[in-house]
């Protein structure tokens, strides 16, 4: 058994291909866990690595988040033997076992009639997973630009309790689900120890949701003190200031939220749940607290007018998060907002793809792609915001912050 991921060891198509080359059989994701419900739109080095790998493996299977939405189109489009939806795990221990396809829930296939959509597969038990076989990874090259290298990431849930309009959540199933205390309190005692990991992301789409248990890990890691940093993600109306004094103590470094619009009005149309003033006052304690904060902002929902831009725009001023993050909204299908669109003859997707990158009404997605760079340059080049990073990080936080600022940037 092997694990190859192409994308931290910056492997093409042909030299993933090489060393796929032996296997009996091969499984593909065109989304690693953190990108679960925001899945890569660019579905190029995907394909070609696929069919890099199809022609040298015999059983070949592919899975992710497309897959899960889109599964008979993504079996024609790869040729795989058979496509997995929604959680993994599971699923390919049946098709590692060589178990028949038409007794494996929650795949798709074809078998000569045609193409069959099994039943879906019941969701993982989290307690059921096994620790992580961080042996098989190349974990000297995992890093995330903000917190640093010596990276991993940690679950402490799955699921989101939350209903917003954007977010594709097919792959993780209903509700929310928890995995033991124990059992990640084991998996990261042995990052640490054995793969000498010191920063890692939580990334559980609403961290604090389950406030006991977060409780319970916080004091936890305070009371073992390793050397050892992390973030995670939630909602503003999630935290509070026994909680964040915990996460503090606990060597929480930084937490990013969705804030994505800057008005009520924005926020109740996109189902958001949450209100100016709760996202303010959330936003005050976690500066109280003396936490970083990463904050993601959405320009292009439907009926997004030039007064939503600059009300995002100043929210963002407003909040002065320490990392914003301005993004084109993307109608994934599966989540209500594809279904908005799809359903409304006033607006269009940008383009006619299996994955389509925005939503077209007012501005078209070329517009949306300026606006949400001037944004982001608006925003970072401020004198303020500049002389701000100085007195927290001196030069080398500032530089660290301008390649940041590229990669999103050049992202979109």
């Amino acid at each position: 058994m092997a694990v190859i991921d192409a994308n931290a060891e910056r492997l093409g198509a042909a030299d993933a291909a090489r060393r796929a080359a032996g296997f009996e059989q091969a499984y593909v994701t065109s989304t690693s866990l953190d990108r679960w419900q925001c899945p890569c739109l660019d579905l190029r080095p995907f394909f070609a690595a696929a069919s890099a790998v199809r022609a040298v493996v015999p059983e070949f299977y592919v899975m992710g988040s497309h897959g899960t939405v889109r599964p008979a189109e993504m079996l024609e489009a790869t040729g795989a033997r058979a496509v997995v939806r929604g959680e993994p795990e599971g699923i390919l221990c049946e098709l590692a076992a060589r178990k028949p396809l038409s007794e494996i829930k929650g795949i798709t296939w074809k078998n000569g009639l045609g193409i069959v959509h099994n039943p879906d597969a019941p969701l993982v038990d989290m307690k059921d997973l096994p620790l992580p076989a961080l042996d098989l990874l190349p974990m000297q090259l995992y890093r995330y630009e903000i917190m640093g290298g010596h990276f991993t990431l940690f679950e402490l849930s799955r699921g989101c309790a939350s209903k917003c309009m954007f977010c594709l959540l097919k792959t993780y199933g209903h509700g929310v689900r928890l995995k033991p205390l124990e059992l990640l309190q084991l998996e990261i005692k042995e990052a640490i120890m054995a793969y000498g990991v010191r920063k890692a992301y939580f990334i559980d789409l609403e961290f604090t949701v389950l406030r006991e248990q977060v409780v319970r890990l916080c004091d936890w890691l305070a009371e073992m003190d390793f050397d050892f940093e992390w973030c995670c993600q939630t909602r503003f109306d999630l935290v509070d200031d026994e909680l964040l004094a915990k996460m503090k103590r606990a060597k929480c470094t930084l937490i990013h939220f969705g804030v994505e619009g800057g008005s009520d009005e924005a926020l109740a149309r996109m189902d958001k749940g949450l209100t100016m003033a709760q996202i303010r006052s959330g936003m005050m304690r976690v500066k109280r607290a003396g936490i970083r904060t990463a904050c993601f902002f959405m320009i292009g929902l439907p009926e997004c007018t030039p007064q939503d831009i600059e009300d995002i725009r100043a929210f963002a001023r407003e909040l002065a998060p320490d990392y914003p993050q301005f993004h084109v909204a993307t109608p994934y299908p599966g989540t209500g907002l594809h279904d908005r669109v799809k359903n409304d003859p006033k607006l269009r997707f940008s383009d006619d793809s299996l994955f389509p990158e925005a939503v077209e009404s007012r501005f078209c997605l070329e517009e949306l792609k300026r606006i949400t760079r001037r944004a982001y340059l608006d925003y970072y080049f401020r004198p303020g915001y500049i002389w701000g990073r100085l007195a927290q990080g001196g030069w080398g936080h500032l530089v660290e912050q301008a390649s940041l600022l590229w990669g999103f940037l050049r992202a979109e």
